[in-house]
């Protein structure tokens, strides 16, 4: 039963790691192109839920696979594909959850409209954020999941308590959010 409840905390810890570094990635979009600091989150804290589930679901996809070279000549274009495969995950990600706030009859132009770039579909998905998601996974795959894997690694107190006060602070958050809102809606 220890073992499945670490199972557990480790997975919701990735995943709030995951949200951290979207939102990051979100407000240092802002201030770099309209230089303004904007907080992106639909939470208190600095976290972006959807980037949890994106997160994870590059985590389960491609955690593993980035150890497996595939070569052409010397070159291994391992990465190549992982990027592509993360465009066109997180096009279809972010494509599905426009459709999901619609259902739930919010607004998503609230949240980002790329209806005024290059191939964008109707203003849901574009071609230059897709490309930017891209790297974002990229450097998720190969950075961010062995900086998390080393850390949730030592098995010491101090990391210990980190990791448990990140996910209470997290749950404090959505808790405060749907009891002060009165919403439940805690996505993009």
């Amino acid at each position: 039963m220890k073992k499945v409840f670490e199972a557990i905390t480790d997975l919701l810890f990735y995943f709030i790691c995951f949200c951290i570094v979207g939102w990051i990635y979100e407000v240092a979009l802002f201030l770099i192109e309209d230089h303004i600091f904007v907080n992106r989150g639909v939470l208190f804290g600095p976290w972006l839920p959807v980037y949890g589930a994106g997160g994870l679901i590059i985590y389960f996809l491609f955690n593993k696979l980035k150890k497996k070279p595939v070569k052409i000549g010397k070159l291994n274009i391992r990465p190549l594909i992982i990027y592509i495969y993360i465009v066109v995950i997180s096009t279809v990600v972010e494509l599905l959850t426009t459709y999901v706030i619609d259902f739930m009859k919010s607004d998503w132009r609230k949240l980002w409209d790329y209806s005024n770039m290059f191939l964008n579909f109707q203003g849901r998905i574009a071609l230059k954020t897709s490309l930017k998601f891209g790297l974002v996974g990229i450097i998720g795959v190969y950075l961010v999941i062995p900086l998390i894997e080393k850390f949730l690694g030592i098995k010491k107190i101090p990391t210990i308590i980190i990791k448990y006060v990140v996910i209470a602070l997290f749950i404090i958050d959505i808790l405060i959010h749907v009891l002060f809102t009165g919403s439940t809606y805690v996505g993009p």
